[in-house]
């Protein structure tokens, strides 16, 4: 499949997916969708680390507004939307979902459906002057890739109504405060600064960094004693993979460890 809205790059074990509509503030397309849905589908072992970042003056503005101008009627506008989210809500929760960690590199603006999809990662980098905000209000819409309800997990109930409610735009600087972003960096730094931490963690046990990522995803739903005997029933099941003892074995001889995910 010959990508036009992304782009694709591999570095060692992370791939770079580029969001590739810079004229458009990489506004998020049909298109754009299916092709990151085509990427996700050709992850295998040896991508150990997913980036989303972006081409260009913005991370992404949000959906394509103008991605119904074609319909004959309102009924129509209402039926290719609904549509598109469907789409974009499915993909999220994919995202959301996947076995291995994720990193946003996040320049400029991050709106809407921007933010959305920031929100399915597990870990945010964020150039100083970049801004993000939920947005809808601004136009008369709602929030239909997750936002509503992945907001408040990271920042809290009533910083998610804040934003969501004022549709402002907010400094990142102000997001890492908040617990949204996790480390803001100059912005001549945030290439360097994310490959880095991209790099570092792809150096990790894959099989354990997917099964820290279940573990912490699933327990804001437990009760403590279901969530802790989560955690037990994994480690023991941890305890019999070849990761922990290569691990072990690297520390005892002063290496760095060679993991192979099982």
């Amino acid at each position: 499949m010959q990508y036009q809205d992304i782009k694709l790059e591999h570095h060692g074990k992370v791939m770079w997916l580029t969001l590739n509509r810079p004229a458009s503030l990489n506004a998020l397309s049909d298109r754009m969708l299916d092709e990151m849905a085509h990427t996700l589908d050709r992850l295998d072992s040896d991508t150990r680390v997913l980036v989303f970042a972006a081409e260009g003056r913005a991370f992404c503005a949000g959906a394509d507004l103008g991605m119904a101008d074609n319909q004959p009627d309102a009924e129509s506008v209402a039926a290719a939307t609904d549509a598109f989210l469907e789409k974009a809500s499915a993909l999220f929760m994919r995202i959301e979902a996947l076995p291995l960690p994720t990193i946003a590199t996040v320049n400029g603006i991050a709106l809407a459906g921007g933010l959305e999809l920031i929100l399915c990662c597990d870990l945010v980098i964020a150039a100083e002057s970049a801004v993000l905000g939920d947005g809808h209000a601004r136009y008369g819409l709602l929030p239909g890739a997750g936002g509503s309800f992945r907001l408040p997990r990271k920042v809290g109930e009533n910083r998610a109504k804040y934003l969501m409610y004022t549709a402002d735009l907010l400094p990142a600087a102000t997001l890492e405060q908040w617990g949204l972003v996790n480390e803001v960096v100059a912005d001549d730094r945030l290439y360097e600064t994310t490959a880095a931490l991209a790099d570092k963690v792809a150096k990790k046990s894959p099989l354990g960094l997917a099964r820290m990522k279940r573990l912490v995803d699933d327990a804001p739903g437990q009760s403590p004693a279901v969530a802790q005997r989560a955690e037990l029933l994994m480690s023991w099941a941890h305890n019999r993979s070849q990761d922990r003892p290569e691990g072990l074995a690297a520390f005892r001889e002063k290496r760095e460890p060679v993991f192979i995910g099982s």
